[in-house]
């Protein structure tokens, strides 16, 4: 029994016994009267009937003994009516005693309904505790030393987030969750497949096992420094269900969907029936039958009509710069290298999809509007191309995906050949592997530029255009106009022509094309331009020079449309070139 509950009763005890004898001390007085009056009452009848018995005549006198209280008894007859002597009072005994009786009877049916009172100041008698469930695991091969974590709640995916009004979204927090579970809505993923780091001492094969799932490829990406093991799920499970289940166990350090990057990206949600999708860089679907181009070839000594050259002075600007030797990486999809405008240009060339590369009509297009020198006139002619293949249209017109995986690959490839710029025209979700990669780049001095996107005014920030690390492009026309489709935000840090733009295809075509992909391309080529004549200028430098020197549009000052400004290749070059003067 705990100590409050020992006083309490203590108490009860104490106050039962004060209330008996309250009791009886009222009832022993009465007791004692009433004694007294029947030893009277005994003394007196004895001695009436000794005169009865002598048969004497006894004159019957007033007795001397004081009146005791009590009422008047009416005498036996013969006796004159007179009461007996010292008899009275006794009747208060028995109503002492019921009294008495009935405080100590209350007492204790009050106590015995009373429930135990615990003291406040006091804790409760602790309550018991369920027993814990024992570990359970689902297959006998695994390692008894690891226990199954106990069973996390899965949250359920909440419903399509309000757009966020347009802005730079910062890469995700050293601190963030190790495993990312993609909302519902999310379909831009490969939804068979994941991708995850292994924590230091997991083993591989128990962790696939674990997870039912088969081994695709495993990498080392050096910008990201890490290992990613891609893998494919056996059972038909989306990624999301499996991503969910990987973030108990701890032998993954990191997991993610395998996410999908578009080269002709649509605007916001998917179109309703019958409409167009809204493309990256619109471009004259190929036709093998088609015996003449798009446009006629002109001779070569008659060049292509571009607005791009007088709005940029690309005569003037050619004579101080043409960006020579700096390799300018083009991720995208497969380039025609037999192209007349990439002829003596291409240092290098990469395909991180393996099979059969074909000549694509997006990734031409970026890497002559960079490099062009036959009938275009490419923005740093004298650049050296890295081409990597990591997107593919597979078969479909106009249409090219590329995933992370391959994204990566393409990126880690680049920076080993020793480029000093990427291009990168394709948007897509926040990636927080690409992330790190272009972290990496940034901080080996490598310049990334990306399109802003083309998903219109009020979508939300494409990536990697809304990453930290890299440039993002918008795209005007020649008017400086803003490409009506282009995404906005504080995130937009450029402007450059991209609408109705003369574009490169393979096999020899050309074709107008618009978008913020052929914008951020031509932005690249002035990168180059500028590392030319200042190659110890770091992404930063490159951003702040190419800011500065910028033709304001908009608004005064950076703005969520055309960021900084529209480029100016001359303004950049004569900001750039009195340092190099000094040399």
């Amino acid at each position: 029994m705990s100590r409050s509950l020992w006083t309490m009763k203590s108490r009860r005890l104490a106050q039962l016994a004060g209330c008996a004898g309250l009791a009886l001390l009222v009832a022993l007085p009465a007791f004692a009267q009433s004694y007294r009056d029947q030893q009277g009452y005994s003394q007196g009848a004895a001695a009436t009937r000794q005169g009865y018995g002598q048969g004497s005549r006894v004159e019957r006198t007033q007795t001397t003994r004081p009146y005791q209280g009590g009422r008047d008894t009416p005498g036996r007859q013969g006796y004159g009516g007179q009461r007996y002597p010292g008899r009275g009072g006794g009747n208060w005994g028995p109503a002492a005693v019921g009294v008495g009786a009935g405080i100590i009877g209350g007492l204790i049916v009050d106590q015995a309904r009373r429930q135990p009172v615990y003291d406040p100041y006091e804790d409760e008698p602790p309550r018991p505790r369920r027993p814990r469930r024992p570990a359970v695991y689902e297959y006998e091969d695994e390692a008894p030393a690891v226990q199954r974590p106990r069973r996390q709640k899965v949250r359920e995916a909440a419903p399509p987030r309000q757009t966020p009004p347009p802005g730079r979204t910062q890469a995700s927090a050293p601190g963030g969750p190790r495993v990312i579970v993609p909302p519902v809505a999310e379909r831009r993923l490969v939804n068979e497949e994941v991708l995850f780091e292994l924590a230091p001492g997991a083993e591989l094969d128990a962790v696939l096992r674990r997870h039912r799932a088969t081994l695709i490829e495993s990498r080392r990406f050096e910008l990201a420094g890490t290992t990613i093991i891609r893998a494919r799920l056996n059972d038909g499970r989306s990624a999301r269900t499996a991503l969910a289940q990987m973030a108990g166990d701890p032998r993954i350090a990191n997991a993610q969907p395998n996410y999908l990057y578009t080269l002709q990206q649509e605007s916001g949600p998917k179109p309703e029936a019958g409409a167009a999708p809204v493309p990256t860089l619109v471009l004259s679907p190929p036709k093998p039958t088609e015996a003449a181009p798009a446009i006629a070839v002109a001779p070569k000594s008659e060049p292509l009509p571009q607005y791009i050259v007088e709005k940029l002075h690309l005569d003037a600007v050619h004579k101080i710069a043409r960006g020579t030797a700096i390799k300018v990486a083009v991720i995208d999809s497969g380039v025609d290298l037999g192209s007349a405008e990439l002829q003596g240009v291409v240092a290098g060339s990469f395909d991180a999809l393996g099979g059969a590369a074909q000549p694509e009509a997006h990734g031409t297009a970026m890497a002559a509007a960079i490099m062009a020198q036959a009938q275009l006139q490419g923005i740093a002619p004298a650049a050296r191309l890295l081409a990597a293949r990591a997107f593919a249209s597979g078969g479909a017109p106009g249409l090219a995906n590329g995933t992370t995986f391959h994204i990566l690959a393409s990126l880690d490839w680049a920076a080993g050949q020793g480029a000093r710029v990427f291009n990168l025209s394709f948007a897509g979700p926040q990636d927080r592997l690409l992330s790190r990669s272009l972290a990496g780049a940034k901080a080996k001095g490598i310049v990334a530029v990306a399109a802003a996107g083309n998903g219109g005014a009020k979508a939300a920030p494409l990536y990697p255009g809304a990453d930290p690390s890299v440039i993002a492009v918008t795209a005007t026309d020649a008017d400086d106009k803003p490409f009506a489709q282009a995404n906005r935000g504080d995130y937009v840090a450029l402007a450059a022509p991209g609408v109705d733009v003369l574009a490169a295809e393979p096999a020899g075509r050309y074709a107008f094309s618009s978008g913020t992909s052929i914008a951020a391309a031509h932005v690249s080529g002035l990168v180059a331009l500028v590392l030319e004549k200042r190659p110890d200028l770091d992404p930063d430098g490159v951003r702040k020079l190419l800011a500065e020197s910028a033709v304001d549009l908009g608004a005064k000052g950076k703005d969520p449309v055309f960021g900084a400004g529209r480029i100016d290749a001359q303004a950049a070059l004569a900001r750039a070139l009195p340092v190099s003067a000094s040399r």
